[in-house]
């Protein structure tokens, strides 16, 4: 009998429960996930993997029985994803765990927000609210509390500061305190206190409110808006992948790919469609292909505000179209990991299929890229880069480009290369009344034998620079496509002499630049003219025979001379047009002719209008 209490005692303790060590290991397994987590979306903005450390801890949560902070911020964690992705009923229930085991539970700043804390808001509310007992009383000294529940008063016989003795009634007698000296020389309050020191208010960053203790809250740190891993490298004669995520909390108006080759002025735009939890774009295939590309993206807001970029302007992102990718870069691959395929021989065959499901990878930019009218099919036209059918794009000059009638006219200064010889004109009259070349001209009227005239007098002009004086070009004609363009160009130029100069000419024009803005091609062709340049001085001497020899002869000066040159022209030069609208347009030409036979060089420096119909 005395054998069998020690052994019943054993077996007692035996079947105790153990200490919950496998609670305590899931707590600190849960601690770790969560701090995975955080570390997920916080620095990598990689809400799949936060999302997936969380569940993981909230499983361990409900497997093992884990209470406590590290099960309320599982919850709680779970409940921010679930708001993101627009679940709040879930967020809700959740927020309820949280609470549940710790009702101050918070979460981390970088996940919170506004629609955080009303959801945290409306699970608080939905708890029933928690039952509190009183404590029981302890009275000192052993004492019973009273009917009441309060504890009997016990006497404490009063003791005075400094040994005093209490007065007849009972109190101690009032101790002298010296007069308050308040900082600044400010009276004290009647109740002897000093007031207290004005301190100016705090104004947080962000106008967030200050802590209880006047303190700032700690700012929580920034969020990235988007994400993007720029293309650095494509093989050459293929289209570029164009990816970017953006975050989930906030409202997109649209997001924008702005892409150049190197030898083009400006940027085109494109939008990028949604693909997944980012958005996609591809630099679609063109039949001049360049050897890169330079781009940058915008994020805009439903008001057209930039919201975030990615790249700029004046720092674009810059990609090399090689033969052979460099060791060790990246293949750039659709968002679903699949690869592009290239632009077929011609720039515009394969490669223009989008991924399954994303029937918009090439932007709302165009459907076929494209230079000239031979890129597109039968029935399209190449018009701003795209290949659009006649009647797309609102008619003629869609997007600022001309095709049409269009009238220029251009006032400016010529100058030009003259040499040769300077004809004498018909300045002296004849006794007869008619006009002749001189003096010398008029002898064979009366003894073409005894007087040999020398007629018409001719001058060597050395070659060099003239001025052909003001000019004015007016211009008709015709845009077959927006790069192409058929004119015929009159010149009228002044001041001149008994010698008209004029110009008319045809003119083949090919436009480098052809809108929506801007304007900018050269031009060659030929027609017919007059052309003259100002010869600073001519003097035609007179060969006059009637005084023997012995006396001077007589000379006729021009200052300036104008030397006529032409008949035929030979014309080439360039033009830059800024167009306001698809009316108007203002700029420049410079206009070259070859004369000949009688040769000239002459160059026009005009400034233009542009009138298109």
């Amino acid at each position: 009998m005395r054998n069998a209490i020690p052994l019943g005692l054993t077996l007692v303790f035996a079947l105790l429960p153990a200490p919950p060590a496998a609670a305590q290991g899931a707590d600190q397994q849960v601690a770790g996930l969560l701090q995975q987590g955080q570390q997920a979306y916080e620095q990598y903005l990689d809400i799949g993997s936060a999302q997936n450390y969380v569940d993981q801890a909230i499983r361990l949560v409900q497997q093992y029985g884990v209470t406590g902070n590290n099960a309320a911020l599982a919850y709680a964690l779970r409940g921010v994803i679930h708001v993101w992705m627009g679940e709040e009923s879930q967020a809700v229930e959740m927020f309820k765990q949280a609470l549940t085991n710790n009702p101050n539970v918070q979460v981390p700043a970088a996940w919170g927000g506004p629609d955080i804390d009303a959801a945290i808001e409306k699970a608080r509310r939905q708890l029933p609210p928690p039952v509190t007992y009183p404590p029981p009383v302890t009275c000192p000294g052993g004492a019973y509390p009273l009917p009441n529940g309060q504890c009997p008063p016990v006497y404490t016989p009063p003791t005075c500061p400094g040994g005093a003795y209490p007065l007849p009634n009972g109190q101690c007698p009032p101790v002298y305190t010296p007069p308050v000296t308040c900082p600044g020389g400010v009276a004290p309050l009647p109740n002897g206190q000093c007031p207290p020191v004005y301190a100016p208010p705090v104004t947080c960053p962000g106008g967030v409110a200050p802590l209880p203790n006047g303190q700032c809250p700690p700012v929580a740190p920034a969020v990235p808006l988007t994400r993007h891993t720029p293309v650095t490298e494509q093989l050459w004669n293929h289209p570029v992948p164009i990816y970017l995520e953006v975050n989930p909390s906030i409202t997109i108006g649209g997001v924008y790919l702005f892409y150049k080759s190197p030898s083009d002025i400006g940027y085109q735009r494109v939008e990028m469609s949604r693909s997944g939890p980012g958005y996609y774009v591809e630099i679609a295939c063109t039949m001049l292909q360049p050897t890169a590309w330079d781009y940058y993206i915008t994020v805009l807001d439903p008001q057209g505000n930039t919201l975030a970029s990615e790249g700029a302007p004046d720092r674009p992102f810059h990609i090399n179209m090689v033969q052979v990718l460099s060791p060790g870069a990246l293949y750039p691959t659709r968002p679903d990991g699949s690869v592009v395929s290239d632009c077929g021989p011609d720039g515009t065959g394969a490669g223009q299929e989008c991924p399954p499901g994303f029937p918009n990878c090439r932007g709302l930019a165009c459907a076929r890229t494209c230079t000239f009218n031979d890129d597109c099919l039968a029935s399209e036209i190449c018009m701003a880069g795209c290949c659009k059918t006649p009647g797309e794009g609102g008619g003629g000059g869609g997007n600022g480009e001309a095709i049409g009638l269009f009238f220029t006219v251009g006032a400016g200064l010529g100058v030009g290369l003259a040499s040769g010889q300077a004809k004498e004109p018909k300045w002296a009259t004849n006794v007869d009344g008619s006009s002749i070349y001189g003096p010398d001209d008029s002898y064979s009227a009366y003894d073409p034998v005894s007087f040999p005239h020398t007629g018409r007098q001719v001058v060597d002009i050395a070659t060099g620079f003239a001025l052909s004086g003001g000019a004015v070009r007016i211009g008709f004609g015709y845009f077959i496509i927006p790069e192409l363009s058929l004119s015929a160009n009159f010149r009228l130029a002044f001041p001149f002499d008994a010698d008209f100069p004029w110009l008319v000419e045809g003119r083949l024009h090919y436009w480098f630049l052809s809108g929506p803005d801007h304007l900018f091609g050269a031009y060659a062709g030929g027609g017919a003219g007059l052309m003259t340049h100002m010869i600073q001085k001519v003097q035609f001497l007179q060969d006059n025979t009637l005084c023997g020899g012995t006396c001077d002869p007589a000379a006729k000066t021009y200052e300036p001379f104008y030397k006529v040159s032409g008949l035929g022209a030979i014309s080439f030069g360039a033009d830059y047009i800024y167009k306001f609208n698809d009316l108007f347009g203002l700029g420049g030409e410079l206009g070259m002719n070859v004369m000949v036979p009688e040769f000239s060089f002459n160059i026009d420096l005009t400034l233009q209008l542009l009138l298109s119909f």
